[in-house]
């Protein structure tokens, strides 16, 4: 395997990982802002 299928793999399985995340936590309710707590966040 070179380099680049390496990170490819690695970069993908970490989205998947990431993927995973959100969707437990809108399972658990927690993973919603509303439109003041979003511009909140960011600044706005």
């Amino acid at each position: 395997m070179n380099i680049e299928d390496y990170e490819r793999d690695r970069a993908e399985k970490k989205l998947l990982e990431k993927l995973h995340e959100a969707e437990e936590a809108v399972k658990d309710g927690n993973g919603w802002l509303t439109m003041d707590e979003l511009k909140a966040r960011v600044g706005e």
